[in-house]
């Protein structure tokens, strides 16, 4: 049984479901820093929805083509970026958007908001990036 092309298809509409709310963000608040406790839990949540999307996406992708197993969710992305499924700047820039994400969901006491609020403003377009990328390959 070979990729399923559906399965990536639905993930890849979830990380843009997360990615429209996400830009809606930074489209109301476009040049303030966001503090407000309930739009950063909301932005929080939106970019650990698109990360986990982007994971399930390159696990099924490492598991599908017998990649190995990756030891970490940044391990995953850095598979990928080794067998050019995705660029390697790519690669790099997910590995770190996977380790932030560990950060949201396990030490999320530790988030420093100005990350969030950089990661709002200029990283998003990663997200969008891995979708080419994928589809490219696999769609």
């Amino acid at each position: 049984m070979g990729i399923d092309k559906d399965r990536i298809t639905f993930l890849m509409g979830e990380i843009q479901n997360a990615l429209s709310i996400l830009k809606e963000f930074r489209e109301e608040e476009k040049g303030k820093v966001i503090s407000d406790p309930k739009s950063l839990g909301s932005i929080k949540y939106y970019l650990i929805i698109a990360t986990e999307a982007c994971i399930d996406i390159c696990n099924h992708i490492i598991a599908k083509e017998s990649f190995g197993v990756p030891e970490s969710y940044a391990d995953c992305f850095k598979i990928l970026g080794e067998r050019e499924i995705i660029s390697r700047n790519l690669s790099r820039k997910l590995i770190n958007m996977a380790k932030f994400r560990n950060l949201l969901v396990h030490l999320y006491w530790k988030v420093d908001d100005q990350k969030v609020n950089e990661i709002l403003e200029k990283e998003l377009t990663d997200f969008d990036e891995f979708i080419k990328q994928i589809a490219r390959k696999y769609l």
